[in-house]
């Protein structure tokens, strides 16, 4: 779902409602009425009902009984099976990438991150995410499974409250910008422990700024990702 590239009406509300959860404009445990998005959107309630149900799919937002929908707010436990899933799924995927990796997926990697760099450089947190997505998509489409590339997909997406929360935080955001540039590094020297490592790392930083913003809560796998161990 691309704001640059929707056609359908419920398409573009989707994404208008996608980037303002994902940018915090919309918060977790927040109420969408459907009477208040037909005027604001000017669509009927069906393009609204379609656009929520897309939502609900990427798990963005949930049903709830007698509050209708509402922003997606994962209890502390439920945010910690979703990382150790998004762990279990990333490590997979890495151990599982061709190396060293063809110049056309390193070419097509650095073309990615170069523009995340200058979407970055311009204030431009929309295109900064569309690429952090792109770069994580081709990067794990090069496993070669279709079917642990979806979920790893899945479980991006139901996070994408949390990773896109670092893309706010500019000292986050460059740091991400050099963690891919460091796979990239990785994937041409065809470095499969240094690949593996930060393909698991790199989920975290994120995910502790959002615990700081949101109260501090402590989740077990951030201190010690699962399977980081000395012979990595």
């Amino acid at each position: 779902m691309n704001s640059r590239t929707a056609g359908r009406p419920e398409d573009e509300v989707a994404e208008t409602l996608k980037q303002d959860i994902l940018f915090g404009r919309l918060r977790p445990r927040e109420r969408l009425v459907e009477g208040e998005l037909v005027t604001r959107f000017g669509v009927n309630r069906h393009v609204v009902r379609a656009a929520l149900d897309h939502l609900d799919r990427a798990g963005l937002v949930r049903r709830r009984a007698n509050r209708g929908v509402v922003v997606t707010d994962y209890e502390t436990e439920e945010v910690e099976e979703l990382y150790e899933m998004r762990e279990i799924l990333q490590r997979a995927a890495a151990e599982r990438i061709p190396l060293p990796a063809s110049p056309a997926l390193i070419s097509t990697l650095r073309t990615i991150n170069d523009g995340y760099g200058l979407c970055l450089d311009r204030g431009d947190l929309v295109g900064v995410g569309e690429a952090n997505d792109k770069f994580h998509s081709y990067l794990f489409e090069a496993c070669g499974n279709r079917f642990l590339a979806q979920s790893i997909e899945e479980y991006w997406l139901k996070t994408a409250a949390i990773h896109c929360y670092a893309i706010g935080v500019p000292h986050l955001a460059r740091q991400s910008l050099g963690e891919h540039a460091a796979m990239i590094d990785a994937l041409q020297e065809g470095d499969r422990p240094k690949l593996v490592r930060l393909c698991i790392e790199h989920m975290y930083p994120a995910l502790d700024a959002y615990k700081i913003a949101h109260g501090g809560w402590t989740i077990g796998h951030a201190a010690a990702p699962l399977g980081a161990s000395n012979d990595e």
